[in-house]
């Protein structure tokens, strides 16, 4: 290996072990303070870098914010049915709500930090948007066309909801009871739709 070629490579690596400090950086301070309260200077900080070497990582904190959101999301694995064996609707409901409930329970300390900051910082709202968009896919595809009816897509949206969750588990209802009757719900609305 050429001597370019070596400096090269060990200067690439050593960009991305920064870019990485900086992200778990970021994600120290959000979780203490939200992303509003952080500024580039105390990420830079508890980075041990500079606040420009996070500028020229991210470009902007906004820029910074959008990657840590996006790493947080793909950590807390929104629900995904691609590898589900289930093929007939109510176990699929029921691992749908079950894998639903268990994603908000992993979820809930950021949820807790996020709150308040979801109307005014753009990367949370496109985060959110992505979120939804995600979990509408997944809906549909479990429930079919069942789902344009709109007494199940009420049910579905309102019964699955981190509310209705927090509800159950503020009464003291396990997350696998919780998710067992709510499932139940779901399914005897799905059978009772039209065209179902």
């Amino acid at each position: 290996m050429s001597p370019r070629r070596y400096s090269m490579s060990v200067r690439a690596e050593q960009a991305a072990q920064t870019r990485e400090r900086i992200l778990d950086a970021a994600l120290s301070c959000y979780r203490e303070t939200g992303i509003a309260a952080t500024s580039l200077q105390a990420v830079a900080r508890r980075a041990e870098v500079s606040a420009a070497t996070v500028l020229n990582h991210f470009g902007s904190a906004d820029g910074l914010a959008r990657v840590v959101v996006d790493r947080l999301a793909a950590a807390l694995q929104i629900p995904d049915d691609k590898e589900w064996s289930e093929t007939e609707r109510p176990a699929r409901v029921e691992r749908l709500t079950r894998e639903m409930f268990e994603f908000y329970e992993r979820s809930r300390p950021w949820f807790d930090v996020f709150r308040s900051e979801l109307d005014v910082d753009p990367a949370l709202r496109e985060g959110e948007a992505g979120y939804w968009e995600a979990v509408g896919q997944l809906y549909a595809r479990v429930f079919g066309e069942v789902l344009g009816d709109d007494r199940v897509r009420g049910a579905v949206f309102g019964l699955t909801a981190p509310a209705t969750f927090v509800a159950l588990r503020d009464a003291g209802v396990p997350v696998e009871d919780a998710a067992e009757l709510i499932a139940d719900t779901l399914n005897r609305v799905a059978v009772e739709a039209p065209g179902s």
